[in-house]
């Protein structure tokens, strides 16, 4: 338990500090960052990308079986970081949401509709006393036929909203910081000036140059609107396109 000014007041999710503060949830968004990852999300004219960095912490663990990122519906997928089995916890329950909503009305759950019913969860376990706040961030992608790209973020507080750009994990604010100066210049990208202003985003805040293996990319698109992820080789052509930009 914290000390000082939080003293006390830290110890169950529904109690305010003098200054109106809830600690647990301030706790959860620490959480967020436990792990040491960065996921960067842009949206283009015709299409939403996720670039998350993959970390393997064991030579003996298999590459393939550690993952950020995951499919929601046939059409939405997400990134969840923070505590993995938080993370798993919000993955499976969006995805009931959407296997539930497609078994009622026949066709897929909008994402807009699945961010808002993940962000009211969320803010439930905030204010009742047998729960506590999940320790994870998420990001929805999807290409809708009305909307065109989606991208929303959701916190453990319970927050939701539409973005242009956003980045969740360790780096965010660098990340972001990033994201604003590049979108503000041009708001009107293309499939793959999306996918490497992600990629660009997310090295920039590491300040390291990545490897096609420590990245995971994911997008969907006008062309091909299922939750794609792309190849060691597709990632590596992007980062080349970068460096030779630079």
């Amino acid at each position: 338990m914290s000390r000082g000014s939080s003293a006390g007041f830290d110890r169950h999710i529904t109690i305010f500090s003098p200054e109106g503060r809830v600690y647990q949830v301030e706790y959860a968004f620490r959480a967020i960052n436990s792990t040491n990852l960065t996921a960067v999300s842009v949206k283009g004219n015709d299409t939403a990308v996720i670039a998350v960095q993959k970390r393997v912490p064991d030579s003996l663990i298999v590459a393939e079986s550690v993952t950020s990122v995951y499919q929601i519906s046939p059409t939405v997928g997400c990134c969840a970081i923070g505590l993995i089995p938080d993370a798993k916890f919000q993955v499976k329950r969006a995805q009931s949401e959407a296997s539930n909503w497609k078994y009622k009305h026949g066709y897929d759950m909008p994402c807009e509709l699945l961010a808002k019913k993940m962000a009211d969860l969320n803010q439930y376990y905030t204010q009742n006393a047998e729960m506590r706040s999940l320790g994870c961030a998420l990001i929805f992608i999807s290409y809708d036929d009305e909307e065109g790209p989606t991208v929303y973020r959701v916190d453990p507080a319970g927050y939701f909203r539409g973005m242009k750009g956003v980045s969740v994990g360790v780096k965010q604010v660098a990340a972001n910081s990033f994201l604003e100066k590049k979108i503000k210049k041009k708001s009107d990208l293309s499939s793959s000036e999306a996918i490497e202003l992600a990629i660009e985003a997310l090295q920039n805040s590491l300040g390291i140059d990545v490897r096609a293996k420590d990245l995971e990319v994911v997008v969907v698109s006008k062309e091909n609107h299922k939750f794609t992820k792309l190849n060691n080789d597709q990632v590596e052509h992007h980062l080349n396109q970068i460096a030779n930009r630079d």
